[in-house]
């Protein structure tokens, strides 16, 4: 008798935490998985490597997966995976992602754990572009080292997929999620969206990021120390022109996204110990639209640069702004990375 009750009251608070985790809304949780990312990175001595962080080609937030269990335990949870995208490595929109696993045992309690994963390889990569996935199963896995200088380097950690973490009441530690499954999570890429979305259109790298994710993979990219800003001060020493790398903008708009900050930060200390040099920017688009089109929003562009530096110590007189659209193209429109590629700001010496 007492065996059925405390079955059946493991069964009720299975229910209701399943209950609570599926009422959360999509925008929580990914502030949530934002929150969670931050307050690791910013403890590198007990956090997740940098190394590999810098290594990774996915990463995978899950916050407050749910973990119930009397004899037969599960676990369940939602969260979101960003990669990196094309040459700049940056990290791109997110994809909803669940994860859900078994396991057997005297066990006897509950808890929530934030769940982080670090998808190694292009071969992991492409798991989560398919329906499902078995940890430790189809996927190599292993737990993930902990602090500033732990070894990186070992046959396990070379040869893994995946590696993997938790952070549970303030305590982070590598974790073994043999026998999980991963999925896309097709309902809260709807919501996230706002239309149908499946998780290999997404983290193709074509999809914007949309307004609720925004603070989530500027902060990824905050973190990253593989987005290259360029040598600003050579290029513009030696052939009087430089591209901006890791510079962007919202779909459409003349509107710098947070990620850009690095970038832009780099040129203007470079045009601060430069001041006899003017500089004219010039910004570009690809060749999707209207020529007129092309030609406002690369200057309307060009002239959000000016301003920014502007706005951060180079003196204004010494900066003009200058669209061409979608002439000089550098690749061909023909594909996404071509496009990519033409879709830029550069400074040029005047």
């Amino acid at each position: 008798m007492r065996t059925l009750q405390a079955l059946s009251s493991a069964a009720i608070a299975l229910t209701l935490c399943t209950s609570a985790w599926a009422q959360e809304t999509v925008d929580k949780r990914i502030r949530n998985s934002d929150a969670s990312f931050r307050e690791v990175m910013g403890e590198p001595d007990k956090g997740i490597p940098r190394d590999l962080f810098e290594k990774a080609e996915c990463i995978v937030i899950i916050p407050d997966v749910l973990k119930a269990a009397f004899i037969v335990g599960g676990k369940y949870g939602r969260g979101f995976v960003s990669c990196r995208q094309g040459a700049s490595r940056r990290f791109g929109a997110p994809a909803a992602i669940r994860i859900e696993g078994g396991s057997y045992g005297l066990q006897i309690g509950g808890s929530a754990t934030d769940v982080f994963m670090l998808i190694m390889n292009e071969t992991g990569m492409r798991r989560l572009l398919g329906d499902k996935f078995t940890i430790g199963g189809e996927a190599q896995a292993a737990a993930g080292p902990v602090g500033r200088n732990a070894s990186a380097n070992t046959d396990v950690l070379l040869h893994a997929e995946i590696l993997t973490w938790s952070r549970s009441r303030g305590l982070f530690a590598g974790l073994s999620l043999e026998g999980s499954t991963l999925r896309p999570d097709r309902g809260e890429n709807g919501k996230l969206y706002g239309h149908e979305i499946g998780n290999r259109e997404i983290l193709s790298g074509e999809t914007p990021v949309p307004e609720a994710a925004k603070r989530f993979v500027a902060d990824l990219n905050r973190y990253s120390r593989a987005i290259a800003t360029g040598d600003v001060g050579g290029s513009l020493q030696k052939t009087g022109r430089v591209t901006l790398k890791a510079v962007h903008f919202e779909s459409g708009k003349a509107d710098i996204t947070p990620d850009s900050e690095a970038s832009l930060a780099a040129a203007a200390k470079v045009l601060q110990d430069n001041p006899a040099w003017q500089v004219r920017v010039e910004g570009f688009t690809d060749n999707v639209g209207s020529k007129e089109e092309n030609e406002k929003l690369s200057q309307d562009r060009a002239q959000a640069v000016a301003d920014w530096l502007a706005n951060h110590g180079v003196d204004k007189s010494r900066l003009t702004a200058k669209g061409y659209g979608e002439d000089r193209p550098v690749a061909k429109n023909s594909t996404s990375e071509g496009r990519r590629k033409n879709r830029r700001v550069d400074l040029v010496r005047v």
